[in-house]
């Protein structure tokens, strides 16, 4: 579901962000990880990410049901080795965009609800209840949506570039959430609550550099 118009997309202040236009970027970091260094303008993330790991996060209020595609364009400068991104401990990418769901407690389970509650202290907010991870990466094997291995119950990933992507060149990605969170877990999308960008090189003590721009959100 991806390559819409750009044309029809929503580009600029309110009606970009609907209820929450200028939100801040916030970083979160890992553990004995070292931290990827980022730089923002306004929806343009650039990433430099040296044998490191950490996603800079940011709060949308969007109606889905009126806007629900999400475009972006994004470019990768330097990228890790391929990597099998279905394997714990060997996950790198150049890039991925995170789209966060808030819990729906009709659907979650009591562990992922005790795991999502340990997890809160760290994130500085409300642990999401669903994520989904589009990835600039991979080693070209994972097909369609898949597990994310460190969020098995919650997470699942979806490569939209594999290793054969071109490098130095700016690519247009649009997505409809709704068919996507559908696809993935099988039920319909709760409120959105994040968008995510990160790039990951700590296993393979490697190297990424990346951008990513938010384009903003249109009808289906």
């Amino acid at each position: 579901m991806r390559h819409h118009r750009r044309g029809a997309l929503l580009l600029a202040g309110a009606a970009l962000w609907p209820g929450g236009a200028g939100a801040a970027w916030r970083e979160v970091r890992f553990p004995r990880r070292a931290a990827n260094r980022f730089s923002v303008d306004g929806d343009l993330v650039r990433v430099t990410s040296d044998s490191s790991v950490s996603v800079l996060w940011r709060d949308v209020a969007v109606d889905l049901a009126a806007t629900p595609i999400l475009a972006w364009r994004w470019r990768v400068e330097v990228a890790p080795p391929p990597t099998d991104l279905a394997r714990r401990g060997g996950d790198d990418r150049a890039l991925a965009l995170y789209a966060t769901f808030a819990a729906d407690p009709a659907t979650e389970t009591l562990g992922t609800r005790l795991r999502r509650a340990m997890l809160e202290p760290f994130v500085e907010g409300v642990m999401p209840g669903r994520v989904l991870t589009f990835v600039w990466g991979g080693d070209g094997r994972t097909a369609g949506w898949f597990v994310n291995p460190y969020l098995a119950g919650s997470g699942r990933m979806r490569v939209l570039r594999g290793p054969e992507a071109p490098l130095g060149v700016w690519l247009d990605e649009a997505v409809d959430l709704r068919a996507e969170h559908a696809a993935a877990f099988g039920d319909p999308a709760g409120t959105l609550m994040q968008l995510g960008v990160s790039a990951d090189s700590d296993d393979t003590t490697s190297r990424a550099e990346a951008s990513l721009e938010l384009l903003g959100f249109q009808a289906a």
